[in-house]
């Protein structure tokens, strides 16, 4: 009896240690669960300026570069972190980092968050760019380009009078002042076409002179050298000024000097009217609007473009959460569109509204990541 008796209190006194072995064990998780939460709650309550990533705080404050409130980092964004921080060898081998703007990385945003932040997207596309260059111009009143043309015409008079004399001189010095005028014609701007063309009528323009029915007038317009390279002969234009009321009259290039102004860096190009209008008068002032053809391009439209002095870039939409940033090879600029080099590919999604705010949470993101991996450093 008394031998049952020990054996019962021996597996009572077990029973016992076991339990509170156990209830020792669940308080010792629980303690260690409770605290891993605060670590990560006490990450979560990190403040940082939107424009500023780097500025890091552990309390509500302004940015000391410029001013704004801190925001709170988001719990949405702790996990995107965490995210990263998983992917990082698998995002070097699916980006090729030559395309991407320093300081930036790939980053998803959920669709929710791209509604509040405004984001508008459009394709990337080929099409046919036009570049519309304007200029400011006057209805020509231009006394020596007739006298140089009158001088031309008087030579070639004088050379059907002496071209079967036997006096050699008399010929060689006709056909100096040929050459000479004529090249007096090329300086003030005229073709090679406009001065045989000038040669064949045997008369020059009055226009130059006086504006009225029967008149070739003629617009000087005055264009910068950077836009000189698209203008080309026989391109179409458009004339307005406040004179005529409304009304748009057509034009066509005739030449382009070859000359570029010292001062004002321009060259003059001629535009023929094409019709005329009782308010025209010599020197009157105009608009000129040439229309060039720059041939087929890949396009985005010129809100997409982030130009930040070293490297222009875009962003774009990979698939609908997540975005990435791309520098781009701006080659021309039309009024609405730039043609780009082979960065991007005509189908992709392109960010045109919402891009700064795209532009702040990329940086923000490579901070973070680059902080992970000085991090990651530090343990090993």
């Amino acid at each position: 009896m008394k031998s049952k008796y020990s054996i019962l209190t021996l597996i009572t006194l077990l029973t016992t240690l076991g339990l509170g072995s156990l209830f020792f064990l669940s308080q010792f998780m629980n303690t260690k669960e409770h605290l891993t939460i605060q670590e990560h709650q006490h990450e979560k309550h990190l403040y940082t300026c939107p424009m500023h990533p780097q500025i890091k705080s552990e309390k509500p404050g302004t940015c000391p570069i410029c001013g704004m409130d801190l925001v709170p980092v988001e719990e949405s964004n702790v996990q995107d972190h965490e995210d990263i921080k998983n992917k990082e060898d698998s995002s070097d081998q699916n980006h090729d980092q030559s395309e991407i703007p320093e300081g930036h990385i790939p980053f998803k945003l959920k669709l929710n968050k791209q509604q509040m932040i405004g984001i508008r997207l459009d394709k990337v596309k080929k099409k046919p760019l036009f570049k519309t260059i304007h200029s400011p111009g006057r209805i020509a009143f231009d006394p020596e380009l007739y006298t140089a043309q009158s001088e031309y015409l008087e030579a070639l008079k004088q050379w059907n009078q002496v071209k079967s004399s036997p006096l050699s001189e008399v010929k060689e010095n006709t056909r100096q002042m040929i050459r000479s005028s004529k090249i007096r014609l090329k300086v003030l701007g005229l073709s090679e076409d406009q001065i045989s063309n000038l040669a064949k009528k045997g008369s020059q323009s009055e226009g130059l002179l006086v504006s009225g029915k029967g008149q070739d007038n003629w617009i000087y317009a005055d264009v910068f050298e950077v836009d000189l390279p698209y203008i080309k002969k026989g391109l179409s234009a458009q004339i307005t000024a406040n004179f005529l009321q409304g009304k748009t009259l057509a034009g066509k290039v005739i030449s382009v000097d070859q000359v570029i102004s010292p001062d004002s860096r321009t060259a003059k190009v001629r535009i023929q009217l094409l019709e005329n209008h009782p308010s025209i008068r010599p020197e009157s002032y105009v608009n000129v609007s040439i229309f060039a053809p720059l041939g087929e391009h890949t396009s985005i439209p010129l809100n997409s473009i982030l130009d930040t002095g070293r490297e222009t870039f875009v962003f774009i939409r990979k698939n609908e959460n997540e975005f990435e940033p791309r520098k781009v090879t701006v080659l021309l600029e039309t009024d609405d569109d730039a043609a780009v080099g082979p960065q991007v590919h005509p189908g992709e999604e392109i960010v045109v509204g919402g891009n700064f705010m795209l532009d702040s949470e990329s940086r923000l993101k490579s901070v973070i990541q680059d902080n992970n991996k000085s991090s990651d450093g530090l343990k090993h």
